[in-house]
């Protein structure tokens, strides 16, 4: 689902967009608003809480491809954001078995039954005939018999999904598919697809699910030990998603999601960037909930002016590392270059960046705020300034945070 629910972050223009896939930039009038963000072209809407975000389609029946003497731009990391890594690379989806499309048996009877047709054919022995009604009746039969298999197991798959919507007795269910009796292979893509479904419907109402329920599962579905622990790591992703649909993680939910990852043994490597996305949304909520507290900095401020956050970061600027064409379409590479580095001081009515020389913005001239915390930045649009500022320092959630708190 597109709609959401906002929690907070309501401060006339601004809009506080917190994006677990990349950067995002918006802008537009209260109510509604169009942009752009590494998921690309979206249009947002809505009033009193209720939000609507769609974004644009791609691929097949979507967005058209780029045509001769249009531009492509596309972001790549150029590795100067404070952004952890989170060891290896994020591992592939698992993969669903397929439902076979054709019994074992039917195509070497069909190839031996259009065998003996050749040899009729050319030797005109109709002794030959007999045996390949034989072998296409055969191939018959098996085709009926795996159209059987085929509908069980999605008679079965239906019936589950069914109950598990309907919150029937788990044990029942349980007992159901464990007395399903299927070949190997149609048993092999029913265990998966069945434990699919327990784990959404876990994650949805683990008080309907017991943990015990779901380990009696694991053990009996023919799913290989690594898909299992996978399957339950992208569960975990997911559910985490639809928590962050309304940009906030509460002390409730950040509780709720340590106690299903300790209930379902997921181990830390295998949601490394979860748990690191969960650890910078607390510190920005805590940030968001913390009396704003005046912060000794050892520069000199304005009259009556009060620095609420110091920090280290960059300021960084987009630039085109490369750019080529191909087919006649013009794409470039846009990455970060850094603009500047030093402290950072935000005060109650400016942002302040210090090095050998200095930099000042006035707070007043902000209309939007995107804090991106994967990427480990926050993009600033100014009112009466083209480009947005972009800030990036390891404590990227606390900045936020209390950058909202005096913007509000």
């Amino acid at each position: 689902m597109a709609f959401y629910l906002r929690k907070h972050f309501n401060s006339g223009p601004l809009r506080l967009n917190l994006s677990k896939g990349g950067l995002g930039l918006s802008g537009g009038i209260k109510g509604a608003r169009v942009g752009l963000s590494r998921r690309g072209a979206y249009v947002h809407g809505g009033r009193q809480g209720l939000y609507y975000r769609k974004y644009a389609k791609k691929g097949r029946g979507g967005q058209r491809p780029a045509g001769r003497g249009e531009e492509v731009r596309y972001f790549v990391d150029t590795g100067l954001t404070y952004r952890k890594s989170s060891g290896e690379a994020a591992p592939q989806e698992v993969g669903a078995p397929a439902l076979p499309d054709k019994g074992s048996l039917m195509t070497p009877l069909v190839l031996l039954g259009v065998l003996m047709i050749l040899v009729w054919v050319y030797n005109n022995h109709w002794v030959f005939v007999l045996p390949a009604v034989i072998f296409f009746a055969g191939a018959y039969l098996d085709k009926q018999k795996h159209e059987k298999y085929r509908q069980e197991a999605r008679k079965l798959f239906r019936a589950i999904d069914g109950g598990l919507e309907e919150k029937q007795d788990v044990p029942a269910l349980l007992e159901r598919h464990q007395q399903a009796s299927l070949p190997v292979a149609y048993r092999r893509w029913l265990d998966h697809q069945v434990m699919a479904l327990f784990l959404d419907a876990y994650f949805e109402d683990p008080d309907y699910i017991l943990p015990e329920e779901l380990r009696q599962l694991e053990a009996r579905v023919g799913v290989p030990r690594n898909d299992r622990e996978q399957m339950k790591a992208e569960a975990f992703g997911s559910f985490l998603d639809a928590v962050m649909e309304d940009h906030v993680i509460s002390r409730e939910e950040e509780e709720q999601l340590r106690r299903l990852q300790e209930d379902l043994a997921i181990d830390d490597a295998r949601i490394a960037r979860e748990l690191e996305l969960i650890d910078r949304m607390c510190r920005f909520r805590e940030a968001m909930e913390a009396p704003m507290e005046p912060v000794d900095v050892d520069i000199r401020l304005k009259s009556n002016e009060v620095c609420c956050h110091h920090t280290r970061g960059r300021l960084l600027r987009e630039k085109i590392m490369r750019s080529y064409q191909r087919q006649g379409v013009r794409y470039k590479e846009i990455g970060y270059d850094t603009d500047m580095e030093g402290d950072i001081y935000l005060c109650d009515k400016r942002l302040l960046i210090v090095d050998s020389g200095s930099r000042s913005y006035r707070l007043n001239r902000v209309l939007d705020v995107t804090l991106s915390v994967e990427d480990h930045t926050v993009q600033l649009t100014l009112d009466g300034r083209k480009s947005p500022l972009i800030f990036t320092m390891e404590d990227i959630g606390v900045f936020a945070g209390k950058l909202e708190k005096v913007l509000e």
